[in-house]
């Protein structure tokens, strides 16, 4: 059976409804907080962009974004089950090389399980029976091949974060872009368990310290080593 992505200009911010899904079109959900901040800026929101200057990597100094495409597939090992970046944002900096900037939108949900429950499963306490499926373990290779770090299957770190990051790699090979940021825009009074578990998942690629507000990096991802990749986390209050 043949699988079908498609994709249309969003003129107006209601256009996202139909591609994020009815019940994550509410305010606070996610998607419904990111549509709103992002198309009523119409760029770069500002905020995010001033942080990005203030962190002094030459590589990201005015950054502009071209293109943004909502609920993006990014195809990992297999043509099945993509992963789905919320915004990819195609675009450039100051010195016209081209960026990634892969957008996760968060509110209170998890990014998904840990390995070591995805692994097995779909259960966040999978059976003491279970075992690693093979499909997953060859996935979980995949990804740490581009991840340039060798991912356990008892790891801790949580499965959309790793398969979020590659699909930001992965795209900017694909377009031959200097470099890649992923972005998580949180929004909430506070980050709670999520900001741990970036915060876990940068360090493990290699990022020492790692604040809300301050991008960390480069870290060199991809194969071979040789893509600089940032990470970002903004936080802010729900606007709707």
């Amino acid at each position: 059976m043949t699988n079908f992505y498609g994709y249309k200009r969003l003129a107006k911010i209601d256009d996202w409804r139909a591609i994020v899904g009815p019940k994550n079109w509410q305010p606070k959900a996610s998607a419904y907080e990111l549509a709103h901040c992002w198309a009523e800026s119409g760029r770069l929101p500002i905020a995010i962009s001033n942080a990005i200057e203030r962190s002094g990597h030459a590589m990201l100094r005015g950054v502009t974004l071209h293109l943004c495409l909502v609920e993006k597939p990014v195809f990992l090992d297999t043509r099945t089950a993509p992963s789905m970046t919320d915004l990819m944002g195609y675009g450039s900096n100051g010195k016209g090389d081209e960026i990634i900037v892969a957008v996760e939108g968060k509110a209170k949900e998890p990014f998904a399980l840990p390995v070591r429950a995805w692994v097995k499963g779909d259960a966040l306490n999978p059976p003491a029976t279970a075992t690693s499926r093979p499909t997953r373990l060859r996935r979980l290779e995949f990804l740490s091949k581009h991840l340039a770090h060798t991912i356990s299957p008892e790891s801790p770190l949580r499965y959309q974060l790793l398969h979020r990051t590659v699909s930001a790699v992965l795209e900017a090979q694909l377009h031959g872009a200097a470099a890649a940021l992923v972005l998580v825009h949180s929004f909430g009074a506070d980050a709670g368990e999520n900001f741990v578990d970036f915060r876990n998942f940068v360090r493990e690629m290699g990022g020492d310290t790692v604040e809300q507000g301050s991008v960390s990096g480069p870290h060199k991802l991809g194969e071979e080593r040789d893509l600089p990749t940032y990470f970002l986390w903004w936080q802010q209050a729900a606007i709707q």
